[in-house]
């Protein structure tokens, strides 16, 4: 997700692309390189930070990640899952022997476990500990209202509608981390499917 403000901030950068690719997104969205200052990474799953070494070495953008994430970054391998329902245990079949690997290891240069104000990369927002889907969990919480949680909230792959997290290494402080941000945001962009409003958020986190 790429977020223009005053400045120009990427979450997560997605499973390989070309360089070819990378410029021909940044030119149609007439955004230079070097106007990408910051790469954020929710958690530490492959298909959230594939190419995030190649991103950071075209734009020069710094890669931020909770600290229990670097080690993912570094290895550049899927870390083991834990599903929480039979969903979880759908997917995980579904996934098996196909989940990507980095193309090259990553050492973060920023590790964030707290509120870290997005001002000064020109962003008006916040990113937040989001822990629960995997202890290393990011979200960023826009003043607008908008959330980008990665996986926190997803979208059923057999019925579309928002469920939280099919994935969580602790259950309670996923719902807790949704609970917390449906405070303050109105819309929820997801790493998979989405967006979804605040009604369907609850309506998911009431169905567990």
């Amino acid at each position: 997700t790429l977020i223009q403000d005053q400045g120009a901030i990427l979450v997560d950068t997605g499973t390989p692309a070309s360089f070819d690719e990378y410029r021909r997104r940044f030119a149609a969205l007439q955004l230079a390189p070097q106007d990408l200052r910051l790469i954020v990474i929710t958690h530490g799953h492959t298909d959230h930070f594939c190419y995030a070494a190649e991103l950071r070495k075209f734009t020069g953008a710094s890669v931020l990640c909770h600290p229990l994430a670097a080690p993912a970054l570094r290895s550049g391998q899927y870390p083991p899952v834990q599903p929480r329902n039979e969903l979880g245990e759908s997917v995980r079949r579904m996934i098996a022997g196909k989940t990507p690997q980095a193309r090259q290891s990553l050492e973060p240069d920023l590790l964030v476990d707290d509120a870290f104000d997005l001002a000064f990369y020109g962003v008006r927002g916040k990113i937040f500990a989001t822990p629960g889907h995997s202890p290393c969990s990011l979200s960023v919480l826009l003043d607008s209202g908008e959330a980008i949680v990665g996986d926190l909230v997803v979208s059923s792959p057999f019925t579309g509608q928002a469920t939280l997290a099919y994935f969580a290494d602790d259950p309670p402080r996923l719902f807790d981390s949704v609970r917390h941000l449906l405070q303050s945001a109105h819309t929820f962009y997801c790493g998979h499917g989405g967006p979804f409003s605040a009604a369907e958020v609850t309506a998911a986190l009431a169905a567990g």
